[in-house]
């Protein structure tokens, strides 16, 4: 049984809404404390991860974009699709005038 009326709303009040200190100014002096934190800026590591991830992202999107496979049938990354292999291809071989000034020094048959 309570005899104290401020002491029996005390213990039905949930722990939280009691306050943390007896002493307004420490109170306040710790949520500004906490405030601070959620406002610092990220730390390298939490920067070095969402660069990974950004990355990564884009590792996938270009690897879905060019070389998953759709089937056979027309979609919208097959224009992409040919002019990116053609300059592949393009790269990886010998135009005819390269072909011939290779033959002509007889570095290739």
């Amino acid at each position: 049984m309570v005899e104290n009326p401020n002491e029996a709303e005390m213990i039905s009040r949930p722990l939280h809404r009691q306050g943390l200190f007896d002493d307004a100014r420490l109170e306040e002096k710790y949520r500004r404390r906490l405030d601070r934190l959620a406002y610092r800026p990220p730390s390298k590591f939490s920067r070095r991860l969402q660069a990974i991830n950004y990355m990564t992202m884009l590792a996938a999107g270009t690897y879905m974009v060019l070389y998953l496979d759709f089937g056979e049938r027309e979609h919208c990354f097959s224009g992409l699709r040919r002019w990116y292999f053609g300059k592949v291809n393009q790269l990886w071989t010998l135009s005819s005038e390269e072909e011939r000034e290779l033959r002509e020094r007889g570095q290739i048959k």
